[in-house]
């Protein structure tokens, strides 16, 4: 699975990646089918590197014979992870990317790199296109965000969802999610976007009350499909779990569970139909995602950069 560094772009006979951070840089290619890749290599690499490659040599660094496809397929490449990782958050202040604006574009550069795709379209997420974002990690401790600021007091639970007056709250705090974990729009992908409470109630019941505020104009008078509704995993430190569906009410998912067990909560938010990333939400993830959203401001304050500002992207500026 391709992570939120990396811009990848399906061709004939094999895949090309960049990393965001630097996509000016070559791409590298993993071909699995070179006889299908020889229709392109030459254009993208050079002659003397495709004919390397048929006989079994590495490819080298790249001398496109044709500049104009390298550039079209790395803007291309920046257009899909655009439309996959691109950090919408209210909370945050990043708004989102207009949709049909970025498939339009997509679809144009498709046009413009059917000597590399071979005609072909690049559907990596298919029905998901519409929606994203992510999951993660809850410490049990008070409610701060990265800079030791109370979080925005509008996106926090105040008692939980169906908490009554006389219930006790035990702890609060926030989390992010990790993106891997759900498809692009449908959660916000602030570090604070998810919000949970330990509440005991007046007969004794101890719950866990969660809310997870939605992607960026996601609410619930725009249905979801069914497919398409997220859930929260609860693993206590005993190694217990409750599993939370989700309901969208409003701009936030909520749901409530019974307390699992006892010690620190650990909070995940998936999509049950996307598979596991192969390594956990970490230090490193979030870390992953904290640039992420640093270039993505980069990118709305009008930075110098070597892929020019989507169409989205500059519509986006006018919100920024």
């Amino acid at each position: 699975m391709a992570g939120a560094d990396s811009a990848v772009l399906e061709v004939a006979g094999g895949h090309l990646t960049w990393t965001v951070w630097d996509i000016a840089a070559d791409p590298v290619a993993v071909l699995d089918d070179l006889p299908a890749a020889q229709d392109w290599l030459w254009a993208l690499y050079g002659e003397a590197a495709a004919l390397r490659a048929a006989s079994g040599e590495p490819l080298g660094p790249a001398v496109p014979a044709l500049p104009g496809l390298a550039r079209a397929a790395r803007r291309l490449a920046y257009a899909h992870w655009a439309a996959r990782w691109w950090p919408a958050s209210v909370i945050d202040g990043i708004p989102p990317l207009d949709d049909r604006l970025l498939a339009a574009e997509i679809a144009e550069l498709e046009q413009e790199c059917e000597l590399l795709t071979g005609g072909e379209e690049y559907e990596e997420y298919g029905e998901y296109e519409e929606y994203g974002t992510a999951e993660e990690y809850g410490d049990g401790g008070a409610a701060t965000s990265p800079a030791g600021t109370p979080p925005r007091p509008d996106y926090a639970l105040a008692a939980g969802p169906g908490a009554s007056a006389s219930a006790r709250v035990l702890a609060r705090g926030t989390a992010g999610t990790d993106w891997r974990r759900v498809p692009p729009g449908l959660l916000d992908a602030s570090e604070q976007a998810l919000s949970w409470e330990i509440v005991r109630s007046a007969t004794r019941r101890t719950e866990v009350a969660l809310s997870v505020v939605a992607g960026p104009g996601l609410t619930d008078r725009v249905p979801v499909p069914a497919q398409l509704l997220p859930r929260a995993t609860l693993t206590a430190a005993d190694g217990s779990t409750a599993e939370v569906p989700l309901r969208l009410t409003d701009d936030s998912w909520t749901g409530t569970a019974e307390l699992p067990g006892a010690g620190p909560l650990a909070f995940t938010v998936h999509l049950p139909a996307f598979p596991d990333p192969p390594t956990p939400d970490d230090a490193a993830q979030r870390a992953l995602r904290e640039r992420v959203r640093a270039l993505a401001r980069a990118r709305l304050a009008g930075a110098p950069s070597d892929i020019a500002p989507l169409r989205a992207e500059r519509a986006a500026e006018q919100e920024y």
